[in-house]
C-alpha cells in the first residue's frame, strides 16, 4: 500500500465542503447575473417605449396646438390686409 498523508475520511469531508462551496458560488453568481439581466432588459424595453411615445400628444393638446396655429395665421393675414389698405406715402400713384 502507498503511504497517505491525509486520511480518507478527511479527504471526503474536504471534497464535500469544496463541492458545497462551488454550488453556493454558482447560485450566487447566477442570481447576480439574472438580476443584472433583468435590469438591463427592462431598461432597454423602457428606453424603447420612451422613444416611441415621447413625441405623442393627447387629443386635447393637439387641438389646442392646431387652434394656436390657426389664430397665428389669421392674425398675420389680418395684419397683411391692414397694411395693404392704408397708404404708405402721400404721393399720388
Amino acid at each position: 500500500m502507498y503511504p497517505s498523508l491525509v486520511e480518507p475520511s478527511i479527504k471526503y469531508v474536504i471534497h464535500s465542503e469544496l463541492k458545497s462551496c462551488k454550488q453556493d458560488k454558482f447560485y450566487k453568481y447566477s442570481t447576480y447575473l439574472n438580476i443584472g439581466g433583468f435590469i438591463f432588459l427592462s431598461s432597454v424595453i423602457g428606453f424603447i417605449l420612451w422613444l416611441q411615445y415621447k413625441g405623442k400628444q393627447d387629443i386635447k393638446t393637439q387641438m389646442e396646438n392646431e387652434k394656436k396655429k390657426k389664430e397665428y395665421i389669421l392674425s398675420k393675414l389680418n395684419t397683411l390686409q391692414r397694411m395693404n389698405q392704408r397708404a404708405y406715402t402721400n404721393m399720388p400713384i
